[in-house]
C-alpha cells in the first residue's frame, strides 16, 4: 500500500467513524471524508485546508458551552465537489474543485485554454483563471483544479446602474470572447458568474459564514463597487463544448442550470445550436436575478433581453450581435442614470427613502473626487498557473 493510498472500507467506514455527524452535533459528513483523506497529500502539494478537514480534527466546541454553529469548523463545504485552500508558498485562499473525468472530460482542457497565453493575457477574457492541476492519487478519475477563491454575485448589492450596467458588461464581453474561441459554455447560470472578493469586502471571507472573516475573528465589511471597481469571471466549464473551425455548430443539448430554456422542452430539438442557448440563459439570468429583482432600474434592457430570450434560438442574436447592442445602450446612458441608485423591489418605504438620502450624500462625495460613474477595473490581475 503507498503513503497516500485509501484504506479498505471495512477498515475505516465513515459512519462509524468518532467524529461523524451522528455521533457529533456539527461533525465531519459523508462529503468531507474525501478531503480529510486527500488532506495530508494536498497538504504535501502546498494546499493547506482549514482544520475541520485535517486527520487531526477534533471540534474546537467539544466540552465548551459553544454552539458549533458559531465556530469555524462548525460548517460543511457548501457543495460536495468544491474546497477552498490556503496555498503555503503565499498564503494566497484559492479554490480546488474535484473534477470527475468520466462525467465532464472536456473541462480540463476548456479551462487549461483560457488559462495558457496569449489568451490568459488577454483583457477581455474572463474566465476563472486556472493555477494548478492536481491528480488525485486515490482515484484516476478525478483531477483537482486550483482556482482563485471567488464569491457569489448577487449576494452583494449594486449601489448604482453603474455597477449593474459594469457587472453585464463584463460578462456581455467574456461570453463572447469565449464564443469567438468556438466554445459555447453550456450552464451560464447565475452560480457560474461570481466575482473577486477583494477589494470590494474588506477582506476574504469564510465559504460558511460569509458575513465573517475567513479565520473567523472579525466581521467582513462591505465596500461598494464604485470605489473599488469589481472583476467578474464565468466558472464551470463541466457542461462545455469546444469546436474546430469549419464544425457545423449543433451538438446534443446539455442540460444546465436554467430550466426554462426552450430547447430543454422540444423533444425536436435534441441536437441543437449550444451558442444560442448560452445567449438565452445570458438574457434570462439578467431578466430572472437583476431586471425582475429592481424598480425599474434597469428598463432600458427589456428590447435587447427579450430578443435574447426569444423561444425560437434562430430569432436570438448572437452574441457579438447583442454585445454590440447592450455597448449601443451603454454609451447612451447618460452620467445621472449611471449614477442613480439601483432599487430593489423588495425595499420597504422608509429604507427606501433612507438609502435616497444617504445615495445623494454619497454620490456627491463620489463626483468631487472624481470617481467615474461606470467602475472599470483598471488591469487585467496575475493568471500565473504551472503550466
Amino acid at each position: 500500500m503507498t503513503e497516500y493510498s485509501r484504506p479498505p472500507r471495512e477498515e475505516d467506514p465513515h459512519k462509524d467513524h468518532p467524529l461523524y455527524w451522528k455521533n457529533v452535533k456539527g461533525g465531519l459528513l459523508e462529503k468531507d471524508f474525501f478531503w480529510r483523506e486527500h488532506q495530508q497529500w494536498l497538504a504535501d502539494a502546498g494546499y493547506m485546508l482549514r482544520p475541520r478537514f485535517r486527520e487531526d480534527w477534533r471540534p474546537s466546541w467539544l466540552n465548551t458551552k459553544k454552539l458549533y454553529l458559531l465556530c469555524e469548523d462548525g460548517d460543511s463545504t457548501l457543495r460536495s465537489s468544491i474546497m477552498d485552500a490556503t496555498r503555503i508558498s503565499d498564503g494566497q485562499i484559492v479554490t480546488i474543485k474535484k473534477v470527475e473525468k468520466c462525467y465532464t472530460p472536456w473541462e480540463e482542457s476548456i479551462i487549461r485554454l483560457f488559462s495558457t497565453q496569449p489568451l490568459a493575457s488577454d483583457p477581455h477574457n474572463h474566465s476563472v483563471p486556472l493555477y494548478d492541476v492536481l491528480q488525485s492519487p486515490l482515484d484516476s478519475n478525478i483531477t483537482l483544479l486550483v482556482m482563485p477563491y471567488l464569491v457569489r454575485t448577487h449576494e452583494y448589492k449594486f449601489i448604482t446602474v453603474g455597477e449593474a450596467v459594469e457587472c453585464f458588461r463584463q460578462l456581455f464581453e467574456g461570453l463572447q470572447f469565449i464564443h469567438r474561441h468556438l466554445v459555447a459554455h453550456c450552464d451560464i447560470h447565475l452560480v457560474n458568474f461570481l466575482m473577486e472578493p477583494t477589494p470590494l469586502l474588506s477582506e476574504i471571507p469564510h465559504p460558511a459564514r460569509p458575513q465573517r472573516s475567513y479565520d473567523f475573528k472579525r466581521k467582513v465589511k462591505r465596500r461598494t463597487r464604485t470605489e473599488f471597481p469589481t472583476r467578474y469571471y464565468i466558472i464551470d466549464f463541466g457542461l462545455s463544448r469546444r469546436f474546430s473551425p469549419g464544425d457545423e455548430l449543433v451538438a446534443p443539448v446539455s442540460y444546465g442550470g436554467d430550466k426554462s430554456v426552450p430547447e430543454y422542452k422540444d423533444p425536436s430539438r435534441a441536437v441543437s445550436n449550444p451558442f444560442a442557448i448560452d445567449v438565452y440563459c445570458l438574457g434570462n439570468m439578467i431578466r430572472e436575478w437583476f431586471m425582475d429583482e429592481s424598480r425599474g432600474s434597469l428598463d432600458f434592457l427589456k428590447p435587447l433581453i427579450d430578443d435574447m430570450t426569444r423561444k425560437v434560438p434562430e430569432e436570438r442574436p448572437t452574441i457579438d450581435e447583442a454585445f454590440k447592442r447592450f455597448e449601443e445602450l451603454r454609451l447612451s446612458l447618460s452620467e445621472w442614470t449611471l449614477r442613480s441608485r439601483f432599487v430593489y423591489r423588495k425595499e420597504f418605504l422608509v429604507g427606501r427613502m433612507y438609502r435616497a438620502c444617504r445615495h445623494v450624500i454619497r454620490t456627491a462625495k463620489y463626483r468631487y473626487r472624481g470617481l467615474p460613474a461606470l467602475p472599470i477595473p483598471p488591469s487585467l490581475p496575475s493568471r500565473a498557473s504551472t503550466f
